[in-house]
């Protein structure tokens, strides 16, 4: 209760705590609550906003070491401190991706593709999406479109990885009547092509169906 009444002080709004109470009563039961409240107001998260809650889930479901370790990954692949903090404020669900789910996803971005990891930070939820069932095919249809000359070069690579399934096909399939049948070959074949590489950085795909979710 002691707890309850410091994050009520703090300024959480009760919505918040009420909502806590329910999906992670054990919170309040943390010793050194108010210090986590301090580390999720400094990352930029006003108490009375809903999305203080969220974050400071985040933020109580690892260790200290586990989150700097997140941040180190991140780090590693080009992102600065503040971008990492950033993405976050974003995406609320970032840091429980995995330390491997973050690297794999990086590894096919940066070393496959050849893009920029930055651009990701805009866009922090992309981490969240299935590698073989959209980033990998998606990815691999923007990368064949820029080779030809059908995309602009600083167009947006990262929009198009969250558009509903209808649209992404539409803007970028069939609307290009020629190169329809290729590209949708292509995603195929790209899954094939991935379930062999045992020793790459991707994972093996367990099927060979195009499905782009």
């Amino acid at each position: 209760m002691a707890n309850i009444n410091l994050t009520t002080d703090f300024g959480v709004c009760n919505s918040t705590i009420f909502k806590l109470l329910q999906t992670r009563p054990s919170i309040f039961g943390s010793t050194d609550l108010i210090k986590s409240l301090e580390e999720v107001k400094g990352l930029g998260f006003h108490p009375s906003m809903t999305n203080f809650g969220v974050a400071l889930l985040a933020k109580k479901v690892m260790s200290n070491k586990l989150w700097d370790e997140k941040v180190d990954v991140f780090k590693k692949w080009g992102w600065s401190d503040e971008a990492v903090i950033r993405a976050f404020r974003c995406r609320l669900e970032l840091f429980l991706v995995s330390i491997d789910k973050i690297n794999l996803v990086m590894s096919f971005w940066v070393n496959q593709l050849g893009w920029n990891s930055l651009a990701l930070t805009k866009r922090p939820h992309i981490f969240s999406y299935s590698l073989e069932k959209r980033i990998i095919p998606r990815a691999s249809v923007l990368q064949f479109l820029l080779t030809k000359g059908l995309r602009e070069k600083n167009g947006n690579l990262v929009a198009p990885l969250t558009y509903r399934e209808e649209l992404f096909f539409s803007k970028f399939v069939f609307s290009f009547n020629e190169e329809s049948d290729y590209l949708l070959k292509l995603c195929e074949e790209k899954m094939k092509l991935a379930s062999t590489k045992e020793n790459s950085n991707m994972p093996m795909m367990p099927s060979t169906k195009c499905e782009i979710y």
